[in-house]
């Protein structure tokens, strides 16, 4: 069962969507490593190739916070306000039933 499902959406700035592919592929790479994800996908906008989904699957919120307080998810804060073109959207959710 899963215990934490996270959506992150991301818009790139005019002409940094590879810039910000290749940070988004790297940490996704690192969450799926993290013990109790049990999913982690990254999307890339078809009408809009700026704007970036990742939707990560985690065992419980132990497991969740772990990524969260990550020391690649902190670089990565660090090194994106250059590129994007507004604040991360990050959302969690619970199941409900």
């Amino acid at each position: 069962m899963i215990g934490v499902r996270t959506i992150t959406t991301v818009m790139a700035k005019d002409g940094q969507e590879s810039a910000l592919k290749a940070l988004m592929l790297e940490v996704a790479e690192l969450a799926r490593q993290e013990p109790g994800c049990l999913r982690y996908d990254l999307w890339q906008g078809h009408a809009n190739p700026a704007e970036f989904t990742a939707i990560g699957e985690w065992q419980d919120e132990i497991a969740f916070q772990t990524y969260y307080r990550s020391a690649y998810l902190e670089e990565l804060m660090r090194e994106i306000p250059d590129i994007i073109a507004h604040p991360l959207d990050v959302q969690w959710y619970v199941p409900v039933g």
